[in-house]
């Protein structure tokens, strides 16, 4: 690794050096060039003494150093713009790595920018190692009450008919639905980069296969419409649980058609979920709207993840709307800022 200060200086101070060289050529040679009538003494043009010649220098100076001084600044430039073009590929990899396509940076860079580099690719795999902990630790808890919580629904079902055992079902019947939720999430992530962005073109057929298979539903019942225009944006694991999310719930509750847009609304993205289900009353999309409401404890089975997705919403500063959907269900609008 050479120093980019270091071959910064080098470099200016040969291009100095031969720059005065020319100049020093230049005043000597050029006065022993010209016509001895091409400067005279006064205005009768009588000729310079020849042992007088080389005092031409001295007017011919000022305008050589002139023009020294402006070829060494458009050769500094040059070379600046040389010597810095080594960034060009950490750019080009920050790029890269915003998109997914590495997972850390090179350290082929110069002496001054490596610690830069060595701490940010530090970070990188220690918040990649962090999410993949805790999405397996998840993952690993909602398994391990899967089983006990069936043999409970089991006892209870043997149990005398009782109102405390209706309620105990219903309460144990709530924590199995919690713990699909988490099976789905962690199912509908997968394996992804922390600094991955959310490309819908790519990954939204990706979830769709698995919605289908996990609601078995035929993959053309969720329609897909996505603008040509609309790019990478937001972080894959944000918007796939954000989506993914609303996806679930339009599933849960359709009869047969879900439909899911995204599409530029006045300088912020729109994502649009409708399903054609019986739908919810007029209270219920209130309570729904309202901030500070946990939906998965508000309203019975529809609210499911709908609080993540509101507080994935809250957090890139957009808005998270519940309307009546012209095909019977429930249509929900997710406005998201462009960043």
């Amino acid at each position: 690794m050479k120093s980019l200060e270091r071959q910064l200086q080098v470099n200016l101070a040969i291009t100095l050096i031969a720059v005065m060289a020319l100049i020093w050529l230049a005043g000597m040679l050029l006065p022993r060039t010209l016509p001895e009538g091409q400067f005279a003494a006064n205005t009768e043009h009588y000729p310079l003494p020849a042992n007088q010649r080389p005092q031409r220098f001295k007017w011919l100076f000022p305008f050589l150093a002139a023009g020294g001084i402006v070829l060494i600044l458009g050769v500094q430039s040059l070379v600046i713009r040389r010597t810095f073009r080594r960034l060009d590929v950490i750019r080009a990899e920050l790029q890269q790595l915003e998109a997914g396509k590495i997972h850390k940076l090179t350290d082929t860079v110069p002496t001054e920018i490596y610690p830069i580099v060595k701490e940010l690719n530090h970070l990188l795999s220690l918040m990649q190692e962090r999410l993949e902990r805790s999405r397996h630790a998840l993952g690993n808890l909602a398994h391990a009450f899967k089983s006990p919580l069936n043999l409970l629904v089991q006892y209870l079902d043997e149990l005398p008919s009782s109102e405390t055992s209706q309620h105990a079902k219903l309460q144990a019947e709530r924590i199995r639905q919690l713990t699909e939720r988490e099976l789905k999430r962690a199912r509908m992530a997968g394996v992804g980069n922390t600094t991955q962005r959310f490309d819908p073109h790519e990954e939204l057929p990706i979830l769709v296969a698995i919605l289908t298979k996990v609601h078995h539903k035929s993959p053309r019942c969720i329609h897909l419409e996505i603008a040509p225009e609309i790019t990478r944006f937001g972080d894959r694991e944000d918007m796939l649980e954000l989506i993914g999310n609303l996806l679930d719930n339009a599933c849960t509750w359709a009869r047969e058609q879900v439909f899911c847009s995204i599409d530029w609304h006045e300088q912020h993205i729109l994502i649009v979920v409708e399903d054609d289900g019986q739908g919810c009353s007029d209270a219920a999309l209130q309570q729904m709207t309202q901030r500070g409401i946990r939906l998965d404890e508000s309203v019975e089975g529809h609210g499911l993840g709908l609080s993540i997705c509101k507080d994935i919403a809250k957090l890139y500063g957009g808005t998270l709307l519940f309307t009546h959907a012209k095909r019977g269900g429930v249509r929900v609008e997710v406005v998201l800022p462009q960043r």
